[in-house]
């Protein structure tokens, strides 16, 4: 069981603030094709900047642990953070690189494509010793990515034992491309952490294993805590009072998956922050990813509460899963 913390706003999240320009096309272009888009729409993303905005849906209060450039996204960014409540006393600037950024082309289908560079993120550096941060935080999420480079790593680890010193828990998201890049080092760093989140095929790149059930058994035997597989448009995994349980998704029609991980995850998050049992906090997840999903863009276009509460509300699921789901409606309605 994860400890509960005392204040809401005693969580940190570590990971990539970028810019993100998302254009909308017919169709995923040929080498050497043209491909317009009608427009072009301009957010702040990047997983961390994106777990930020969806646990302030959720009234919770992140801070946010991150690397920008000095240029003028750099401001930008910060601006649209703190306008929507992150606190961004602890992301750092830095003139060797700019602001992180992609281009993402969603296709009707709301798949997407991602092209860019993580720039400044790669440049972070070690919170300083003194920092009150240090002390008072009790959970902490850390992004796979951030150990694909020296020092986002040694800020990741410096974050996980500076929690872990005083009771609290870290989660870890662990991410396609530090799947692919640096496995064994990711199968090290699931020993350390508290909450796994990961999707199948992420899981299927560690373990070798496709089936998702027995990769998930994978994880757990590589001495994995607390897993949390993402499943996509099939829900998720977890294990339940020792049961390894499947927990039903919610049907949309898809607009754009960007950031429905992300959503996901910070719901879970949120209601092990507020001490909910398992299986709420997996079907609460379900029901953010999902309307994250149906949701065009992410960053300050995460789902809201709002929308998440109308999908739980909307949706019947099969015993024992539906007295669940008024479980979570009724939690939510009370936020």
């Amino acid at each position: 069981m994860l400890r509960r913390l005392a204040a809401l706003d005693e969580i940190l999240v570590l990971g990539d603030v970028n810019v993100d320009i998302i254009a909308r096309v017919k169709s995923f272009p040929k080498p050497g094709e043209e491909c317009l888009a009608q427009r072009l729409e301009l957010h702040c993303g990047g997983v961390g900047a994106n777990y930020a905005f969806a646990l302030r849906q959720w009234s919770i209060s992140p801070r946010l642990v991150a690397c920008i450039g000095q240029d003028d996204f750099a401001a930008l960014l910060l601006r649209t953070l703190a306008n929507y409540g992150v606190d961004v006393s602890n992301v750092q600037r830095s003139s060797a690189a700019m602001t992180g950024l992609l281009y993402i082309n969603v296709t009707p289908n709301g798949q997407r494509t991602f092209f860019g560079s993580r720039g400044a993120n790669r440049l972070l550096r070690l919170m300083p010793s003194d920092c009150r941060m240090l002390d008072r935080a009790m959970a902490v999420s850390v992004m796979g990515y951030s150990f694909l480079d020296p020092g986002p790593e040694a800020t990741a680890k410096q974050l996980l034992k500076a929690v872990h010193a005083h009771g609290g828990w870290v989660s870890l998201d662990i991410g396609m491309e530090p799947s692919e890049q640096i496995p064994g080092k990711i199968l090290q760093i699931v020993k350390q952490v508290d909450v796994v989140f990961v999707s199948s095929d992420e899981a299927t790149v560690l373990t070798g294993v496709r089936d998702p059930r027995k990769s998930y058994r994978q994880l757990e035997k590589a001495g994995a805590r607390n897993v949390v597989m993402k499943l996509g448009k099939h829900g998720c995994l977890i294990r339940d009072e020792g049961k390894l349980c499947h927990v039903p998704a919610f049907a949309v029609r898809a607009v754009d998956t960007t950031g429905a991980g992300d959503a996901f995850a910070a719901a879970f998050l949120q209601a092990r922050l507020r001490g909910w049992p398992h299986a709420e906090a997996a079907l609460a997840a379900n029901a953010a990813g999902a309307a994250a999903a149906a949701t065009a863009g992410a960053g300050e276009n995460m789902p809201t509460l709002r929308q998440i509460a109308h999908i739980v509300r909307t949706q019947r699921l099969k015993q024992p899963w539906d007295t669940i789901r008024s479980r979570v409606l009724r939690r939510i309605r009370k936020l």
